[in-house]
């Protein structure tokens, strides 16, 4: 072979990875944006979306209190949101611990679809009068409404309880 069969060869070669290079580049320059824009569509259709009946959101989902000194009272407001399509109704309200209580005012428990509502829980490490609330503690807070497919949303609550 000859050295001007080689150098077209290898120059062909060349020209076909440049052009399969920049044909990936000119398909995806086009693709993109209609990738993205099915994705937008997908995700704007997913949001408009309500579930069909009441449903329950609590924000937060569970509440860190961080150190709290035995003696002392935390409290934490959380946000309860119907985004269903009925009117969500709270039933009960109840705790996994003496020390815990949650409360609301009793106008807010029925919420229309869309709104909001508070819910006060405190925790009291020394209502027991013993070291039984001492340390590293996890609290729930059950809270029981008229949603058919998620009855009951459990709230976590943690603290670390120390002595003064």
């Amino acid at each position: 072979m000859n050295n001007n069969n080689v150098k077209f060869k290898i120059v062909i070669a060349i020209t076909a990875v440049i052009l399969i290079f920049v044909g990936i580049l000119v398909y995806n320059y086009f693709e993109i944006p209609t990738v993205r824009q099915e994705l937008n569509s997908e995700a704007s259709e997913f949001n408009s979306v309500k579930v069909s009946g009441p449903r329950l959101e609590v924000s937060p989902e569970s509440f860190d209190f961080g150190t709290v000194v035995y003696g002392e009272v935390a409290e934490q407001s959380f946000e309860l949101k119907n985004i269903g399509s009925k009117a969500l109704e709270i039933l009960r309200l109840s705790t996994s611990c003496g020390c815990t209580k949650a409360k609301m005012a009793e106008g807010d428990k029925v919420i229309a679809p869309g709104e909001s509502v508070k819910m006060e829980v405190s925790f009291d490490p020394a209502v027991h009068k013993d070291d039984s609330d001492l340390g590293e503690l996890t609290r729930v807070v059950y809270i029981r409404t008229n949603d058919s497919e998620i009855p009951e949303t459990e709230v976590e609550i943690f603290a670390n309880v120390v002595n003064k």
